[in-house]
């Protein structure tokens, strides 16, 4: 079973809520964090006291118990775990299990029923989570277990944004702003993806672990003086430090260089108009020339004098369209 599971790259079976009309009103057990990983007990009794914390406001149990050894069970193992519940009087078992698994942990979820010794349906989840933060696997298993026990649980994401132009996007939706510093935003448990953006410009999106009625580690939004938006975790930075204030950015010292060179393409076009003008002239006075010399004018010079009006006309549209682009790159010079 492991090894399969190692091969996927995303594994996700989820059902919103354990149906309550499954469920008979019972004890709950709840078995203490699994991790094949390098965790110290203190974190597995943390994620265990967490479930049972949320399991106390359940609807679907009458009671919740937290087993005192750990279970030396496979999570996956009905058999092993039913035999458990027996023995500490439990009609379900509640299992959280996390195992490092190539550059992320494989986390998953499930409640085992004693007596038909089976996992109860829509109890079950698991996914790859691409992460080297236990607080990351820790965090999506509590959503798991709210989840699954119709628990409505929240957190807050706390966001220092030190411009007020900076908008906040929380798994791609835009979150109000209180304009506090720094910003708490209200999440489910889990893990989340934040990015800012200040008008067509944004930043990566930073991926945030929320735990049970937890604030996040602050994550810092910061304007740079080229126009980058870093996102920074605190727990990324060393010990009491912190970003400095935003930099200013200009977005127009583009516009000058731009408007340079709409001016100077449009001096090019008149530089042009002025050259088909004195080609249209010179054509002409040769006609004319001719025409003074014969009293006529012959099919040759029928021939200059068209190629004389179309000089002229190309002169007039060049001058034209010059004279528009000087314009427009001499206004978005001195405008910005």
């Amino acid at each position: 079973m492991q090894t399969k599971l190692v091969g996927l790259a995303l594994l996700l079976a989820i059902s919103p809520a354990v149906q309550s009309q499954e469920l008979n009103a019972g004890e709950l057990c709840i078995a203490q964090f699994i991790s094949t990983s390098q965790a110290d007990k203190a974190y597995l009794e943390s994620v265990q006291k967490t479930f049972f914390e949320v399991a106390k406001q359940s609807p679907l149990f009458k009671d919740a118990v937290l087993l005192d050894r750990p279970a030396l069970c496979n999570p996956y193992d009905v058999r092993c775990f039913s035999d458990v519940g027996r023995l500490a009087h439990c009609q379900n078992v509640l299992v959280g299990s996390s195992s490092a698994v190539g550059n992320g942990f494989l986390v998953s979820f499930r409640i085992f029923e004693v007596g038909k010794a089976r996992v109860m349906p829509g109890s079950e989840a698991e996914q790859l989570l691409v992460t080297d933060r236990q607080a990351d696997a820790q965090a999506w298993a509590e959503r798991q277990a709210c989840r699954a026990l119709q628990v409505k649980c929240v957190g807050k994401i706390v966001v220092d944004a030190d411009r007020r132009d900076m908008n906040i996007y929380v798994d791609e939706r835009l979150a109000p702003r209180s304009f506090k510093t720094p910003e708490q935003i209200v999440v489910e448990p889990g893990v989340h993806g934040v990015r800012i953006s200040i008008g067509p410009r944004t930043s990566l999106e930073k991926k945030v672990a929320v735990s049970y009625n937890q604030v996040s580690d602050i994550v810092y939004a910061r304007q740079t003086e080229e126009g980058g938006l870093p996102l920074v975790l605190a727990s990324e930075l060393r010990a009491g430090q912190r970003p400095g204030f935003s930099a200013e950015f200009h977005e127009g010292g583009w516009k000058k260089p731009v408007g340079w060179t709409v001016a100077g393409a449009g001096i090019l076009a008149a530089g042009i108009g002025a050259y088909e003008g004195l080609h249209s002239k010179s054509l002409i006075d040769s006609a004319n020339a001719n025409y003074a010399s014969q009293n006529a004018y012959l099919r040759n010079d029928v021939a200059t004098i068209n190629s004389a009006r179309n000089a002229a006309t190309t002169a007039n549209i060049l001058f034209a369209v010059g004279g528009a682009l000087v314009a427009a790159g001499l206004i978005t010079v001195l405008a910005f």
